[in-house]
Parts: structure tokens; C-alpha cells; sequence
């Protein structure tokens, strides 16, 4: 593929209109048929239930005893956490203020690659893979340290208990939403006001509950990244810090709300279903909804698609309680699908952690290298704060054939992950080994088909496995006027 037409493509991917922003721009021919490699993806999953239950049962029901502690470490520690405070305060700000006064082409404004880059897609890399640094970044926890330490505080109201999680999981799915719904998400002062909203409501939690148990309990973002921390090899709490493997944090039956399993189904379907708009059966969806409505009543696809990310969701949801009854039926310990499903819910974070690399990575390091020039002239002022201002990204950095080969290992991956440690949270639950081998048959079904499917969306607009759809071109958004013009020069 030429430059100039990846060129294009990234151009495509900053624009206001909806896109499929995550895809490279080029598919790749595979050496083999595509539904071999789905077919080897399930069934790897599905042979690794005998494998890790061998390896589990030669180690015992934990496994996992790799940590340290580090906590002499206070002082260092303190001053890197008020680095960290005043790091995530100002980059608030400036993306706020860029946002809203700044130049309103989502290509020259800091706010829409710090926020939907740098934020949402590389501080979740940063969360899953190292540690959670949320917690001190969060520009809403300082701002309400600050005002605690300046103003007079009220007594916090108590937190309704059968509220649980129930807040946040609303938040996540106006956030999934807005970013894939709504038709300009990146759209500079519309983000900024959006931003601003999500702010005032955070700051009314926690002035009414106490900063803590909102942010613990009601704070979508807060969960979402302690969620993903959990799979993180660091925990850093307070003075200390722990090290341990990947994934050891999620190996405990710890039983979580039916709200909090809400949330964590709700991650898993929102990572699919932002592929699932790349594939073809979205365009036929899209194409029959407009079909039963008056002309030009869905004409930006808002009630399609908010109807198949709310019907996403409850499928998982479905699907999963599913698995968890058929697990409780199986156990025969006297446990309902519901306690099941609270207890096993936290396995699934590895799989929600692996199509997110498969899916975001590219978007990561080929967009993610524009904040370099953005951070010099953050408004798109024509300012060169830094000699930065006109730096161009390496787009060639990655391209579709390594995209499906990291999609593919790190899909598979995170399905084999989840499969051990629900391996682990079932012999640390159920008395008998034979018990909890039974109880697991319908949640690796479950993994296996899981697989298959998210296989199938992220291959569909990567790979060339048949003749491409036309539509999927024509679908496109407009790209950036210069960039167009750069592509009709004769010049080029």
C-alpha cells in the first residue's frame, strides 16, 4: 500500500463523521483461509481446559505466588504520585481549553488525541499491562482534594446500598455511546462540553457520598482502569507497591455485585461491538432498520446502532448468566447461577484485555505519534512551542499482516488466560477437584464461541478471505481537504 493512501486513511480516521478509525487502511491476504485460523483459535481454547487443568492440578489450587513488596519506599513514591496529580490535572485542563477555543478540526486540536489516543486507548494499554495509574492521574480525585483542603465539608449522605455499581455501569454505556454512536465524538468543543458534563456529575457524586466511595463505586472511568489494573503485574496502593503476574489479581472467587458484573459484560461488548461496525452484518442491519423507518429518519444509523449496542450487551449478559446456571447445575453444591456468575465474573477481564491490544494497538502507534506536533501548538494556533509542531508520524510502523498476527495471539491469549484463572477461582471455590472440572464445561463453551466470533469481527475488515465489499469504501468518510488535494497533485 502506498503511503499516500494510508496517508488518506489516517486523515479518514481523525474526521468528525463516523468511521471504522481503527483499521489500518489495507487488508492483508492471508497464506491459509481465514476460517482456519478461526477454527485453530477455538480449538486451541478449547484444548488449553485439559491442558491448564493438568498444570493446575499438579500445582495445586494457587498457583500463583510471584510477589514483592516495596514499601520503604514511601517518600519516592509520594513525590512520584504528586508528579503523577499534577501531570493528569494540566493535561485536563489544556485538553478542555484546547477543546473549547481552540482550532475545531479534530486533526489540529490537542483534545481529540489526548483524550481519545493517549487517554482512553494508551492509558488503558498502561493499566492492563504495567499498573493502574488512574488513581493518581485522576484530575477529579485531586480537584477534590484540593477543594476538601480550602472549603468546608459536609458530612457524606450514605452510599444506597442496592445502588451498587449500577451509576457506573450507566455512565459506561453513555460513554460507549458517545464514542461510537454519536456521530462526531471528535468533533473538539463537542468532547470538551461532553467532558465538562461527565465532570460537574462526577464533582455532585462526590460532594453528596464522599470522593472515595463515588469515585469506588459510581465513577465509570475509575472502575473501568481499576478493572483493567486488576490484570496489571503492579498494584500500587497508597505507599506500597506490589509486583506479581499478569493476571494474579483476577484469581480470586471474589463475589461482586450484579451490577459490577453488569460492568464488566458491558467491556467486553463495547471492545466487539466497535469492531462489529467494521463488518458487513452491521451494513445489513443498518441498511433493514432504515428499511422499516420513514426516509431519512435514521439517516446517521443513531437508533441502528444504539439498538445493537444495547442488544450486544444484554446477548453477553444473557450468554454469560447462561454459562453461569448451567456451571451451577453442574457443581450441584447448592450455589445459584447467580452466585456464580458473581464469582467467575472477574475471569473475563483477560479476554476484554486481549481484544483491546488486538484492536486498538495500530490506532495506538500509528494516530498515537500526532501528539508529538500537538503538544507544541495544542490549539492549532500555528504555534511551535517545542520544534515539534510540524513532525510527521512513521505510518508505516505497523502494518495489516503484523496487526492480524497480534490480533490473533492476543485474542487467543486472553481467552487462555481466562480459562486458567477460572481454573484456579474454581478449585479455590468448589471442595473437589472433580466438581470444579464439571462446573467449567459451559464456561469454556462459552470462551470457545467467544473466541470464534471476536475472530471473525476483527479478520472481516482486515484480511482479504473474499472479494472486498464495495460498500465499505463508499462508506468511508470525507478525508481532509489538503489531504485530498495532496492525493490529486501530479506532483505525487
Amino acid at each position: 500500500m502506498s503511503a499516500r493512501r494510508l496517508l488518506l486513511a489516517l486523515a479518514a480516521a481523525t474526521a468528525p463523521a463516523p468511521a471504522f478509525s481503527h483499521a489500518v487502511g489495507e487488508r492483508y491476504d492471508l497464506p491459509l483461509p481465514v476460517h482456519l485460523y478461526i477454527l485453530g483459535g477455538a480449538l486451541t481454547v478449547a484444548l488449553s481446559f485439559a491442558v491448564v487443568a493438568l498444570v493446575v492440578r499438579a500445582h495445586g489450587a494457587t498457583p500463583i505466588r510471584f510477589r514483592l513488596r516495596a514499601e520503604n519506599a514511601n517518600r519516592p513514591l509520594a513525590i512520584l504520585g504528586i508528579a503523577l496529580q499534577t501531570l493528569g490535572l494540566a493535561a485536563f485542563v489544556l485538553a478542555i481549553a484546547a477543546g473549547l477555543f481552540g482550532e475545531q478540526h479534530p486533526a489540529r486540536n490537542l483534545a481529540t488525541t489526548m483524550i481519545w489516543i493517549v487517554w482512553w486507548i494508551g492509558l488503558a494499554f498502561v493499566a492492563a499491562l504495567a499498573a493502574d495509574l488512574w488513581p493518581h492521574l485522576n484530575p477529579w480525585r485531586t480537584i477534590a482534594r484540593l477543594a476538601a483542603r480550602m472549603l468546608p465539608q459536609r458530612p457524606p449522605r450514605p452510599y444506597p446500598r442496592r445502588w451498587a455499581e449500577w451509576p457506573a455501569v450507566m455512565w459506561l454505556l453513555a460513554f460507549v455511546w458517545f464514542e461510537l454512536v454519536y456521530p462526531a465524538p471528535s468533533h473538539p468543543r463537542t468532547l470538551a462540553l461532553a467532558a465538562l458534563v461527565y465532570s460537574l456529575a462526577t464533582f455532585a457524586g462526590m460532594a453528596v457520598f464522599g470522593r472515595e466511595t463515588w469515585l469506588r463505586r459510581g465513577e465509570a472511568i475509575t472502575l473501568f482502569f481499576a478493572m483493567l489494573g486488576r490484570f496489571a503485574p503492579i498494584a500500587w496502593r497508597g505507599g506500597a507497591v506490589r509486583f506479581r503476574l499478569w493476571g494474579a489479581g483476577l484469581a480470586q472467587p471474589v463475589p461482586l455485585s450484579g451490577a459490577a458484573v453488569a460492568f464488566i459484560l458491558l467491556m467486553l461488548a463495547a471492545v466487539l461491538f466497535d469492531g462489529f461496525l467494521g463488518t458487513g452484518l452491521w451494513r445489513a442491519i443498518e441498511r433493514g432498520v432504515r428499511s422499516l423507518l420513514p426516509y431519512g429518519a435514521d439517516r446517521e444509523s443513531l437508533i441502528a446502532a444504539t439498538l445493537s449496542l444495547l442488544g450486544l450487551w444484554l446477548a453477553f449478559l444473557g450468554a454469560y448468566h447462561l454459562a453461569s446456571y448451567a456451571m451451577a447445575r453442574a457443581a450441584k453444591t447448592g450455589m445459584s447461577g447467580r452466585d456464580i456468575a458473581r464469582r467467575f465474573a472477574l475471569t473475563l477481564v483477560p479476554i476484554g484485555v486481549g481484544y483491546n491490544v488486538a484492536h486498538n494497538l495500530s490506532y495506538l502507534l500509528v494516530q498515537g505519534q500526532a501528539i508529538a506536533a500537538l503538544i507544541s501548538d495544542p490549539f492549532g494556533f500555528g504555534w511551535n512551542l517545542f520544534g515539534t509542531a510540524h513532525w510527521q508520524p512513521e505510518i508505516g510502523v505497523i502494518d495489516a499482516g503484523a496487526v492480524w498476527i497480534v490480533a490473533l495471539f492476543a485474542i487467543v491469549g486472553g481467552h487462555l488466560v481466562s480459562v486458567y484463572l477460572a481454573h484456579v477461582a474454581a478449585l479455590r471455590l468448589f471442595a473437589r477437584r472433580g466438581t470444579a472440572l464439571r462446573a467449567l464445561i459451559p464456561m469454556t463453551i462459552l470462551m470457545v464461541v467467544y473466541t470464534g466470533v471476536s475472530l471473525t469481527m476483527i479478520a472481516e475488515p482486515l484480511v482479504r478471505f473474499r472479494k472486498p465489499d464495495p460498500s465499505y469504501t463508499r462508506l468511508a468518510p470525507p478525508v481532509l481537504p489538503a489531504m485530498a488535494a495532496a492525493e490529486d497533485d501530479p506532483r505525487r
